[in-house]
């Protein structure tokens, strides 16, 4: 299958083929006067696009190739390439590197002429004082949350974190845990501090809270005011959830001041101030290098045609194609005014939002391929609005700020114009560096599309996750300032849609993340930041999606997922091996079956959400679970809380009203706990048997012939770790770049890597 589904870029250059072709050259070394050729070549991209489109208007019908030789190309505004850029169907605009050169596009800003400090500045640490440097900000740069030292991003002064306390039970929580009712939407503002942690800043509007209302999201906002007397700091705009909303006690709730002086106190710390129009560092070697920048755009590149936003077609640019790039330094994206209901699933990122290095927005029949996308305060990759058959493949991401590539549609309504991408073969590690929920590989509200052979490591939450808006939020029309409520296109839905059906399967004909295959692709050392959610997770989105052949390794929390509002998706023949705790969540009315877990806390998680509609007959069957974990447990028995508000619940707890059938476990004392589940009726052919693997403790998970699970109805699959992640077609360069972290991650006693 992996041989199969690597053929989709193989295909996709030979279909690209076009012997007539046009070529433009492009140096940042260049003199402002070349003609774009090879030895006169044009001095900045703008140049070679002023002359792509004079050809494209002359009416030329060939490939056209614009060639960067190696060097910076320090972008001063966005490249936006659009319908005067795009060749007609059967022809492609290539922005390529020359031969083995590295070109890279930046927004990095240069900060130059530091001087050290004789005095320290008002309120600053006395740890600080001989350490500290001062730089003028360049002129027009303005505000920035990142500071580079050439590929590494510096760590922001940041305060010690306290544990905000729990919100007031006479404020009504919604189920997303925003606040319910409009009249208490002040409280999403307020971030209650002890001690004297705070303080009447002058440049107030530098200085971030950041925190994690929920386990499963993180804040990063600017503070409008102090109310020293109450010790209350107001945010200068609505959170997702107020502070310390829910706060388990496996992942607590925590705050935290960003930016302000009186919290430099570290080497390798910085802070600004826009007032003074200052930049504070301590270097760690003593003296700043000649390598900091600041980024100054929030996206370098956008491929994008003419947005019809209430009407239902767009017109999109097309066949743009960008290979061998490297994009870096950028800016993190900031929360605004009246953002809520802009967020799409849990605010993990802002609908139709420019935050990303690269971004396609209204584009077909483009490409992203053999690139580098790296040290950067946002995303690298977006797919907004209308993007179909945009190929992203080959590429390295890593150390971004937030999502590595994001592919967002329309809200809920009939418009479902993002669709039939694909995402494969690339390598993804460490993204959501500074917005803990950033995925390796988001899907929301985008349908069809094929997530493939990708390998992804050290992410702070989700490696990969899919979803749309769930249905409660939809049942709540007046309201307009929950996650993605501003989104959904009332006008669409309110035409076409069946009253008479339950709300999921009333919503089901708008929810556009849907038909996706998620296949081969290989994950470990997921959620290291943030909880409650899983590796690959499927979530309020719709039907159709197939979740097959995937690893998930060496987990601190959960494997595979169906979360709240999630019906008829398939999740087979997958491998989850070491995992912390659950293997599985299975929520909803799903399929899950020929799947392999060894050595994991628990099975299978079962669990109503917040007004469910109950559907019997959900599948568990045929999967392998071995574990010898200490107090590891098969499932238990989830009944249906009153609290939860539910819609229609079971008869029975689940997953007495499962078909749950020819399953083979392999635990301490399985076989009394399989005959109490036989005599309820469930897994009628399971049985408690050594499924006879080849080597669990190196995660040689083949099945020897006499396997009883064979016997059993197992359909045997391809399980080593070469039949996942990326295959043999991966730029080799990228590849030995990411050998020396997983190399340098083992030595640092993290978990190995295979």
């Amino acid at each position: 299958m992996k041989k199969i589904i690597s053929s989709i870029v193989i295909l996709f250059s030979a279909c690209s083929f076009n012997s007539w072709t046009k070529d433009y050259y492009v140096s940042p070394q260049a003199q402002s006067s070349g003609k774009g050729s090879l030895n006169q070549p044009f001095s900045s991209l703008h140049q070679a696009q002023t002359a792509v489109r004079a050809d494209l208007a002359n009416g030329l019908k060939e490939d056209i190739t614009v060639y960067l030789r190696g060097g910076q190309y320090r972008l001063q505004e966005t490249l936006v390439l659009g319908l005067q850029d795009s060749p007609a169907d059967g022809n492609k605009l290539t922005f390529k590197a020359y031969q083995d050169e590295e070109p890279v596009l930046s927004s990095g800003v240069p900060i130059k002429n530091w001087k050290k400090l004789s005095q320290l500045p008002e309120h600053a640490s006395s740890k600080a004082k001989g350490k500290l440097w001062v730089a003028e900000l360049p002129e027009g740069l303005g505000s920035f949350k990142t500071l580079f030292d050439g590929n590494t991003r510096l760590t922001r002064a940041q305060s010690p974190s306290w544990i905000p306390p729990q919100p007031p039970k006479s404020i009504q929580q919604s189920d997303s845990r925003n606040v319910h009712n409009n009249q208490d939407r002040y409280a999403l503002r307020q971030v209650h501090y002890p001690g004297n942690m705070m303080r009447q800043w002058n440049n107030i509007s530098d200085i971030e809270i950041k925190f994690n209302p929920v386990p499963w999201n993180l804040m990063t906002i600017e503070l409008d005011s102090v109310d020293i007397q109450n010790k209350i700091g107001w945010l200068a705009f609505e959170a997702n959830s107020q502070p310390g909303s829910k706060n388990p006690k496996h992942a607590p709730a925590f705050a935290i001041i960003e930016n302000a002086i009186d919290y430099l106190d570290e080497p390798g710390e910085w802070v600004v101030n826009t007032v003074e129009n200052k930049v504070y560092y301590w270097p760690e070697n003593g003296k700043p290098s000649n390598k900091i920048e600041a980024p100054s755009l929030s996206e370098l590149v956008k491929v994008e045609g003419k947005i019809h936003y209430d009407l239902p077609t767009d017109i999109p640019a097309k066949n743009i194609h960008f290979d061998g790039l490297t994009f870096t330094k950028a800016k993190r994206s900031v929360w605004y005014k009246n953002q809520k209901g802009w967020g799409i699933q849990h605010d993990w990122d802002t609908f139709d939002h420019d935050n990303a290095l690269l971004r396609f927005r209204g584009a077909e029949n483009c490409s992203v391929t053999n690139s580098r996308f790296t040290a950067t305060g946002g995303s690298a990759i977006r797919l907004d609005l209308h993007a179909q058959e945009i190929t992203v493949a080959n590429n390295y991401i890593d150390h971004v700020g937030h999502m590595g590539v994001l592919l967002a549609g329309y809200g809920p309504g009939t418009k479902y114009v993002n669709k039939n991408n694909t995402i494969h073969n690339n390598i993804i590690h460490n993204v959501g560096e500074l917005i803990w929920h950033g995925h390796g590989i988001f899907l929301w509200q985008s349908g069809d599309n094929t997530i493939s052979n990708n390998w992804i490591h050290d992410v702070p939450r989700k490696a990969i996750g899919v979803a749309g808006v769930r249905s409660q939020i939809l049942m709540k029309p007046w309201s307009d300032f929950d996650e993605a409520s501003k989104t959904i296109r009332w006008h669409e839905i309110e035409a076409t849609v069946d009253e008479s059906l339950p709300a999921q399967q009333r919503y089901w004909p708008y929810l556009h993340a849907r038909n996706n295959l998620i296949t081969n692709n290989k994950a470990t050392r997921t959620m290291l930041k943030l909880s409650d959610g899983s590796s690959i997770n499927i979530s309020g989105a719709g039907n159709g999606n197939i979740v097959d052949h995937n690893l998930l390794y060496d987990l601190l929390y959960t494997g595979f997922r169906t979360d709240d509002w999630q019906d008829g998706t398939i999740i087979r023949n997958n491998v989850v091996w070491n995992c912390g705790g659950n293997a599985f969540i299975f929520k909803g009315h799903n399929e899950l079956y020929n799947n392999i877990a060894v050595n994991v806390k628990k099975a299978v998680h079962l669990r109503a959400y917040p007004q469910q509609s109950f559907i019997p007959n959900a599948l568990m069957r045929n999967n392998i679970f071995v574990s010898e974990q200490e107090g590891f447990n098969v499932y238990t028995p989830a009944k249906w809380p009153k609290f939860m508000n539910l819609a229609k619940a079971g008869n029975k707890p689940q997953p007495y009203e499962h078909i749950v059938k020819n399953n083979v476990y392999w635990f301490k004392d399985g076989s009394l706990w399989l005959s109490k589940q036989q005599d309820k009726g469930i897994e009628q052919g399971s049985v408690v048997a050594d499924p006879m693997f080849v080597n669990t403790d190196i995660g040689d998970l083949r099945l020897k012939p006499e396997s009883p699970a064979l016997k059993n109805g197992f359909k045997p699959f391809a399980v080593g770790f070469d039949d996942f992640g990326v295959d043999d077609s991966y730029p080799a360069k990228f590849k030995k770049l990411d050998d020396e972290v997983l190399k340098l991650a083992t030595q640092n006693n993290q978990a190995p890597v295979h």
